[in-house]
């Protein structure tokens, strides 16, 4: 008996073992097996006795254990057999060898390749030294009416968390400043100039939390002093040409357009991949002690991810009841000071919920869905790709048995032979499961060729770095590969080796067993399975597809083709009328306007209320344009008028958009003349002069939010978003017809930015293009599901064209016969196809609600979705049965169109 309870070795290792070894010798074997997995599992942990115990087992029924009755067997002769006899076996059927090879090739390499994605979107951040003591804290958005959690916090939560938790080892925060202009200058070179899209800053102990590897600098003080500067080993190479940087300077370019000097004192080398944390440079968070000191927002200026370390063996579940009293704590003179609301009020019955959220679990997170500092993956399609992927190793495997069982009458008289010469069943099951391992071992290396010449495509169409050499130089890995290849061929090869190994030899060499037809129904089940699945792939691929093609066509509420966007104009200081009016000149130039932030990019927002008496308070996108803005994107308005630069009073006046006004109960008429204020304890009234049509400002996914447009000249209302502005210029369609009038024209605009100001990079975007991208992640999907269902369908048409081809040479008599009884070759090719047919039929039918039910729910993530409709089912069905009819086709010409004497000449 076994001395912990319910740790019994594996049930199914335990029946192999009992129906393929020897009576006389399974009391020996168990008691062995059984003693060597207690000891087992009193020395080691549960799964490695288990695993272990697989691998005895195995050893056993390969002949390769140790024990004594296999000493004294010549395992060597006894391979060498196996090995020849499949051989034979597999030149004796080419066409069953190649169908088969080829589908396990098929089904192994691309379970491979969704193996290395899923693997490699599953491990982020496992690579830091302490990973299960590293949190984030998160909190609830308070910026959009607290439906979804935040990575983000104010600066002061670090704070309250070092004086309140005393478990915290750590307590640490990092801060994203965005866009930031730098230059570096040496004597014997011209300045460089570039854009650092991540560029950070940090305190002092986030080394002490995330030790990344230092090529150069001390972890302890890099980040000590204001202006130190952590760059990362390629930002080195880019500045100084080398790696060897410690002392050396950066410039960067402050908001008020002085330049700042960072001095670098740490070199790092270049961050993983897998990291939710991505940088190239990393300054010291007292750099920025300005706006640190602005102590009225430090709980509502949500731009910090704040980061702990907790104690060795600390209760996490604990910590989190303790963390949701320091908000009540610490927050209320801020909701006072700015909102003029008492804590309850802000909060509005939301909870203000701190939690703390494992740091490997954070790229892979539903919530918060958002990360500031770096890469976002989606847990839905990592699901979705390891489903698939284990889907189609299973047609593989579905294949593999299908064209066994199918030639089990080739077979039949090679069981009798042997069973009559003495040859026990387990003998024969080793013959068979040894053929099948062959097989899936060799397309595994088959596998393995091609995953290595693949994923350069795949690396392009997903946008990763998977690798599958280094992998072949692990252990782990190729035991892991061995498993895998020992596990598949028993999986594949178990049905048909119990099923061929249970024919009686008495009915074998009578010829009482009916050729091809014993497990027929099996087969069959099989077959609708594998075309369940296809089918299912094909009507998910044509809506991807569909959803994409109706996001393209959508009404966005403005005209985005034509239009040129223009970027860093907020670089060139607070006055750049002469850049309008430069770029206005251009020839193919009919409009332009300013704004800060463009479209479907604009994420800035506050909150806002009506200057009624009681009024709620609400969430309100921002975006600033000038007086031209709304004209060149062709908006339309339901009521009022635009901003005028001829009514200094317009400057502070606003326009809504139809959801806007909807959240605030009014029409589009009465709208006009009434006043909204930022819900911040001000005094500031805005009078609203206009109510435009809704227009897309954000992808298409999300719909469309409330939105209030600001003159870019109020300067009595603080938008985060604000400090990045655009120029957007309307083109003439005839003007840029060709992509060499397109070129001049962005040369041209470059010209007169670089005229003005050298040192600032030329950007650019067009806003179609940018509407295209937001669906950046959908398409690389769609695409590798379209090829991902290709594959599925090429493997289950290899099953059933085997199974055509062995049916069709089981029958060729049968038709012949029928032939010269007077059947037509339509009527043979009809009769022959027939029961193929209804299978793909049965599948389509099951196949149908289950992709219905996959399709809804993945539509269920977009705002515009298109409708389901049955058409795309329709032209799914006719698609697999046109494949169907393709596959077995050629067979069923190839046999009726025999001729009878050649046939049956011997009869």
């Amino acid at each position: 008996m076994f001395s912990k309870k319910g740790h019994k070795p594996p049930r199914l290792a335990d029946w192999l073992v009992s129906n393929l070894i020897g009576d006389e010798y399974l009391e020996e074997f168990f008691g062995d097996l059984q003693e060597i997995y207690e000891d087992r599992l009193a020395s080691k942990s549960r799964a490695y006795a288990w695993c272990m115990y697989w691998v005895d087992a195995l050893h056993l029924l390969f002949g390769f254990t140790s024990f004594k009755l296999f000493k004294t067997q010549n395992n060597t002769i006894m391979l060498k057999s196996m090995f020849i006899i499949a051989w034979r076996n597999a030149i004796r059927q080419k066409q069953f060898t190649v169908l088969n090879l080829l589908g396990l090739t098929i089904g192994i390499s691309i379970s491979l390749t969704i193996g290395l994605y899923v693997y490699n979107e599953s491990n982020f951040d496992e690579f830091l030294t302490e990973k299960d003591r590293i949190y984030r804290v998160n909190q609830p958005d308070i910026w959009n009416e607290w439906t979804e959690m935040s990575s983000t916090t104010g600066p002061n939560v670090a704070t309250a968390l070092r004086a309140e938790i005393a478990e915290f080892e750590e307590v640490t925060r990092i801060l994203v400043m965005g866009n930031q202009f730098t230059r570096y200058s040496a004597e014997s070179t011209k300045a460089k100039t570039f854009k650092e899209l991540r560029f950070h800053l940090a305190e002092e102990n986030f080394f002490k939390v995330f030790d990344y590897e230092f090529l150069q600098g001390n972890p302890a003080t890099a980040l000590a002093a204001p202006m130190n500067l952590v760059v990362t080993e390629t930002t080195a190479k880019r500045y100084f040409g080398t790696t060897d940087a410690l002392g050396k300077s950066i410039e960067v370019k402050d908001w008020d357009g002085s330049w700042k000097t960072y001095v670098v004192t740490a070199v790092l080398a270049d961050l993983p991949s897998q990291s939710h944390l991505q940088f190239d440079m990393l300054a010291s968070l007292t750099s920025n002690q300005e706006q640190m000191d602005y102590h009225s927002w430090k709980w509502i200026w949500t731009a910090f991810s704040t980061y702990v370390l907790v104690n060795e063996g600390a209760d996490i579940d604990a910590l989190t009841d303790k963390l949701q009293t320091i908000p009540p704590k610490y927050a209320p003179p801020t909701t006072e000071r700015i909102f003029n609301q008492s804590y309850e009020e802000f909060t509005a019955g939301n909870p203000w919920k701190l939690e703390l959220q494992p740091v490997t679990d954070i790229y892979l997170g539903v919530s918060p869905s958002q990360n500031a500092f770096g890469p976002v993956g989606n847990a839905q399609v990592v699901q979705i790709f390891a489903a698939i992927g284990v889907v189609i190793l299973l047609l593989s495997c579905i294949n593999f048995i299908n064209l066994s069982t199918a030639r089990s009458a080739n077979r039949a008289k090679e069981v009798g032979v042997r069973k009559v010469l003495g040859s026990q069943r387990g003998t024969l099951v080793r013959q068979f499961v040894f053929e099948s391992v062959l097989f899936v071992a060799i397309g595994t290396l088959l596998a393995l060729v091609v995953v290595n010449s693949a994923l350069n495509w795949f690396n392009i169409v997903a946008e990763r770095e998977l690798s599958l050499i280094p992998w072949l130089s692990q252990p782990s890995f190729l035991l892991i590969l061995l498993l895998f290849v020992l596990g598949l061929g028993i999986l594949s090869g178990g049905y048909p080796a119990f099923y061929l190994s249970s024919f009686k030899p008495i009915a074998v060499i009578k010829g009482q067993l009916s050729k091809g037809n014993k497990g027929k129904s099996f087969r069959n089940a099989l077959v609708v399975f594998q075309f369940t699945i296809s089918i299912c792939l094909i009507i998910c691929s044509l809506f991807v597809q569909k959803q994409l093609r109706y996001a393209s066509t959508i009404d966005l509420g403005l005209t985005e083709e034509n239009l040129l966007q223009i970027h860093n104009i907020e670089q060139f200081g607070f006055n750049s009328e002469p850049i309008k009016t430069a770029l206005s000149g251009l020839a193919a130039v009919s409009e332009i306007g300013k704004s800060f932030g463009i479209p479907p990019n604009v994420g800035s927002g506050d909150r806002y209320r009506s200057t009624e008496p009681n009024a709620p308070v609400l969430q309100l996108s921002n975006l600033r344009v000038d007086e031209d803005y709304l004209d060149v994107i062709d908006v339309s308005f339901l009521s009022g008028r635009n901003f005028d630069i001829e009514r200094p009073a317009d400057k502070y006046r606003v326009i809504l958009n139809e959801e806007a006004i909807k959240l605030l109960g009014w029409n589009a008429e009465d709208a006009i003349g009434r006043s909204i204020a930022v819900a911040s304890g001000n005094e500031d009234e805005f009078k609203v002069i206009g109510v435009v049509k809704d227009f897309n400002f954000q992808s298409t996914k999300t719909g469309i939010l409330p939105l209030i447009l600001l003159h870019h000249g109020n300067d009595r209302v603080w938008d985060y978003g604000a400090g990045l502005s655009y120029y957007t210029l309307r083109l003439k369609p005839s003007a840029v017809q060709t992509s060499d009038n397109l070129r001049v024209l962005i040369n041209d605009s470059e010209a007169i930015l670089k005229g003005i100001d050298q040192s600032i990079p030329f950007e650019f975007s067009f806003m179609d293009q940018q509407f295209e991208d937001s669906f950046r992640n959908e398409q690389r999907m769609g695409a590798v599901l379209n090829f991902f269902t290709l594959m599925a369908m090429v493997i289950a048409c290899l099953g059933l064209f085997g199974l055509a081809a062995y049916s069709a040479e089981q029958r060729t008599k049968e038709l012949s016969i029928r032939k010269v009884l007077g059947a037509k070759t339509s009527q043979l090719t009809l009769l022959f196809s027939t029961g193929f047919i209804k299978l793909v039929g049965l599948s389509i039918l099951v196949s149908v609600p289950l992709a219905y039910w996959l399709v809804n729910i993945w539509l269920e993530g977009f705002a515009y979705r298109t409708p389901i409709q049955v058409g795309v089912f329709a032209l799914a069905a006719l698609i697999s049965l046109l494949i169907a009819i393709f596959t077995t086709g050629y067979q069923s010409l190839y046999v009726a169109s025999k001729n009878p004497v050649d046939t049956l000449k011997s009869e």
